[in-house]
């Protein structure tokens, strides 16, 4: 699988200097590093080619759908995920990936100690990321990653959905925010940085979570694969795009900066720099 990995990653552009530290970063092709200001919010997302996020699928196969299963796509997430102090999803996310748990070592399993050893040179805690769910209502569903997850859970909610997260899962912490249902994502940032130590944040959706954290300028990097597929929609399938919730002004466009691009076969794999 390693192999498979190192070959299918061909380096296009690349900004970032310096060799290789770990076998995980050789297999990348570059040092994967990041900034220490902090909180830094790194977003993870797949598209097609027409910008299609979400085949709207509830079965845990939308994102495989999407991407194609591409190796070099869930290589670049393992090593994100490896990077990060938590895994930050929204609860729409959580109900569309049946099964599914937010670790490194799931999307990678045969490639566990190179991604512990790259987890390790990037200054974190040995103990894998914690998963963070957010839910303004507190509707969540009995989901495995919550019931028996691979990892610790933190749910960020609101004064509104307090109550039924904690009837509900009273096993995890959670982090109460000011407001009825929508959560702020500066707000919501800060405090997990405050109160969970969480220096590098990686989102992994869904496009409502992304068009808070734009809104309120608190993404930092996007990484985006563009899957050589073209989904479409009409009016039975509306399939978002990576931005829901929000919308930038005609003259307020945010501007990103190419920080790298590789291909594995027919996919691209970007890596931008938001600019705020």
């Amino acid at each position: 699988m390693r192999l498979r990995h190192r070959a299918a990653l061909q380096v296009l552009y690349e900004t970032a200097p310096g060799a290789p530290d770990t076998d995980a970063e050789r297999t990348y092709g570059a040092p994967l590093r990041f900034p220490e200001a902090a909180p830094y919010v790194v977003v993870n997302f797949v598209a097609t080619i027409d910008g299609v996020v979400s085949l709207g699928l509830t079965d845990g196969t939308d994102s495989s759908m999407l991407s194609g299963k591409s190796p070099a796509d869930v290589w670049v997430m393992a090593m994100l995920r490896a990077a990060a102090d938590v895994v930050l999803i929204g609860a729409g996310t959580l109900r569309a990936s049946v099964g599914h748990q937010w670790t490194a070592r799931r999307l990678a399993p045969s490639d566990g100690e190179e991604l512990d050893a790259y987890r390790r040179g990037s200054g974190r805690a040995a103990a894998g990321a914690p998963l963070v769910v957010v839910t303004g209502s507190g509707a969540l569903p009995q989901h495995v990653a919550l019931t028996r997850p691979s990892t610790d859970v933190v749910i960020v909610t609101t004064q509104t959905g307090s109550r039924r997260v904690a009837d509900e899962f009273p096993r995890w912490r959670r982090l109460v925010l000011p407001g009825d249902d929508r959560i702020e994502g500066g707000q919501l940032v800060r405090a997990l940085y405050s109160e969970i130590g969480a220096r590098l944040v990686l989102c992994e959706g869904g496009p409502t979570l992304l068009g808070t954290l734009l809104e309120s300028g608190s993404a930092h990097e996007l990484f985006l694969t563009i899957a050589p597929r073209v989904a479409g929609r009409d009016a039975a399938h509306a399939r978002p795009g990576m931005v829901q919730g929000w919308a930038a002004g005609a003259d307020a466009l945010r501007d990103c900066e190419l920080l790298s691009a590789r291909r594995a076969g027919e996919h691209l794999l970007l890596r931008y720099r938001v600019r705020h």
